[in-house]
Order: structure tokens, then sequence, then C-alpha cells
């Protein structure tokens, strides 16, 4: 009798789209063949929790903190022989905790859309002790050296451009293809925009800015949004918070000393709506939202960019024209002026370019490829 198949997800939650990249996968691959079995897991649940806790905060007080240490380390690790034998020794210390959990589940494929779970899987390859296909879906507009093993059955990337850098690191063009990075079925769905913006209460006829990325810590929302009072043309915001209760809260205070219309919400899971109502996002460059962005022909303002892959994407969207960058909040307020005025059509320009590099299909793309190559 043939075993039904099964799709181990392994992936890693610094930051969110790693994660979402996982569930638009396995939301698609069961839509298209329910008798397909997926599970999520994280690689932290390899960790002990105090450990898996512990590195986590550091990974972000890192990046809120020394932004350029981070830099610093993503650049050595893409090009110093060191940083790969580091790897062979963190990925020979957790293996073990993974390789117990692969026997217990017995997966058909496993997907990897984090470098960190990949390279444990294939040290496990290399060492022969498992043999499963294992399918790499890189998140950003960039490519890591870290994500690179010659174990790794196929690579899905975001573009070309990338599958030209695999090559370079010595993955042949036969192992990567281009279908963009996967995201949410409901970014590909059509809405009423002005149903959306009659319940937020906004004004069809105003230009409409969304901020995102406080969540973290990592964007001073509070900073951009009172200096948008600079900016004389009209304009209403929304501005989303997700888990932070203390941005929240600060921003519900200055809410009644701002003279546009300010909708602050925390957690949503309604993004697609909201970005489908904008003209323009203001927000840190993560691949994931990034994606989202140019499936919904959305601009984007990118505040400080982070070295290392929000770098990356960032250069990327510049030369795409779909993003502008801020280096500074008083920058950030000018840049937007001039694009809520379209001087010389730049906001319709890059809407136009966003709309042509979406991919709103790409978990359906990659689900069937996978289905297809794999015999599932």
């Amino acid at each position: 009798m043939i075993k039904p198949a099964k799709i181990l997800f392994i992936s890693a939650p610094i930051g969110s789209g790693h994660i979402r990249a996982a569930e638009a996968i396995s939301k698609a691959v069961t839509n298209l063949r329910p008798d397909i079995t997926t599970h999520l897991a994280n690689v932290f649940d390899f960790f002990s929790q105090f450990w898996g806790q512990a590195l986590l905060n550091t990974y972000l007080r890192v990046l809120g903190i020394f932004p350029r240490a981070y830099g610093t380390m993503y650049g050595w690790g893409n090009t110093s022989k060191l940083a790969l034998l580091g790897r062979q020794v963190i990925s020979r210390l957790l293996a073990n905790r993974m390789y117990r959990y692969i026997q217990e589940y017995q997966p058909t494929l496993i997907v990897c859309t984090h470098a960190t779970p990949a390279g444990l899987i294939a040290y496990l390859l290399k060492q022969k002790r498992i043999n499963i296909p294992t399918i790499a879906v890189v998140t950003d507009f960039v490519v890591h050296r870290l994500w690179v093993y010659d174990e790794i059955d196929y690579y899905f990337v975001a573009s070309e451009e990338l599958r030209n850098d695999l090559e370079q690191y010595g993955v042949a063009k036969t192992r990567s293809c281009a279908l963009g990075i996967p995201i949410d079925s409901a970014f590909a769905q059509p809405y009423n925009k002005q149903d959306i913006i009659t319940k937020l209460d906004f004004d069809a006829s105003v230009r409409t800015v969304l901020i995102m990325g406080g969540g973290a810590g990592v964007l001073p929302m509070a900073e951009i949004i009172t200096s948008l009072e600079s900016i004389n043309t009209p304009l209403q915001v929304i501005a989303v918070t997700g888990n932070n209760k203390k941005l929240f809260q600060q921003l519900q205070e200055l809410q009644t000393h701002v003279t546009y219309k300010l909708k602050i919400l925390a957690f949503v899971n309604n993004i697609h709506e909201l970005m489908a109502i904008s003209d323009v996002l203001i927000s840190k460059p993560g691949g994931m939202t990034s994606a989202e962005a140019l499936s919904m022909g959305l601009p984007m303002i990118i505040y400080r960019p982070i070295p290392g892959q929000e770098e990356g994407n960032t250069k990327f969207l510049l030369e795409k024209n779909v993003a502008l960058r801020a280096d500074s909040v008083d920058d950030l307020a000018v840049l937007l002026k001039d694009l809520l005025e379209n001087k010389f059509g730049n906001l319709d320009k890059m809407m136009n370019n966003a709309r042509s590099l979406g991919r709103t299909q790409a978990d359906k793309e990659i689900t069937l490829k996978l289905i297809n190559d794999y015999s599932l």
C-alpha cells in the first residue's frame, strides 16, 4: 500500500515572514491536494525553550541597538570560510534533535523557509542519516551564502537575479526557478475598496498611507506620525502596531494631537485589505512585506534598512523603481509629500511597476511544481 504523502515545513520565528511563507504554501497544498498531509515546525522547537527564547531576544536586541553589528556579521557570513566551518559546528550540535523529530514524523518531502533549518537538514543528508528530498524557499530578494548546500534538491527564489547569484555559489540553474515569494492567497482576491474605506470611516478622495513595522520596536512610528504634520497635502493614515502594546498606547495619546485622520490598529489579520486601499506603505523592507506590497501595486518608503538582507531587499526595490529610501524622519516626510502629490507622475509609475512585479500565484505555482516533480 502506498503511504499518503506528507510535507514537513520547517521555518524560524526570526521575523514573521519565514513562517508566513511556509503557511502560504501549506495552505495551497491543502486547497489543491487535500489528501496530502502538511505540518509546520519551528526550528526553535529543536532547542530547549530557554535557549530558543534567549537566541531570539539576542537577535532582536542586536537589530534594535546594534544594527551595524548585525550587518557586519551578515557580510562576514557571506564571505568568510570560518563562517562555513561555524555553520557545520552548529548543525552538528542541533541536528540530533531535528533527526528524532523527522524520524517520528516520516515526511515524504521537507520544505525549509529559513536558512538555519536548511543547514540542519543538509547536515543530516550529508551524514546519510536521512534520505528525504529537501526544498529551500528563499523569502528575500537577496540570497545569503548560508542558504547554499549541495544536499538541497531545489531552490525557489524571488527573481531571476537570485538564480544568477545561486549559480555563482555553485547551484546549477537546473536546481532553481524564480516563481516569486509565496504569499497568502488572500492577496490574490479582488476587494471592494469602498466597503473597506467606509468601514474605517475614511475618505475615498484622500490619499491613504499605511505604516507598518513598529511591532518589534524597530520603526520609530510615533516620530514618523508626528513628522507627517508638516505635510500640507491631505492624507489619512493607518498605523499597525502589531503586538506592541506600549506603542499602541503611545500612538493613542498622539491621536488627539494630529490634524489628519489617524486610525491605530493592533495585531490584524486583514493586512491585504489595508494594503488594497492604501497609496503608499511606510515600512521596513522585509521580504514577505515587500512581496505583499508588490502584489497590491503598493509603492513603499523604506525607513533606514538594517545592513544585511534589508539592504539587499532595498537595493532590489529601488532598482525596480517601486520604493524610495529615507534615512531620517525628516527625509521621509519630504519624500511622502512628493509622492502624495504625484509629482511627474512618480506615484503612478511606481504603482504600475509594483503591479508588474507582483507574484500573487507564487504559492500555487510552487505547490504545483512540488506535486509534479516529486510525484506527490
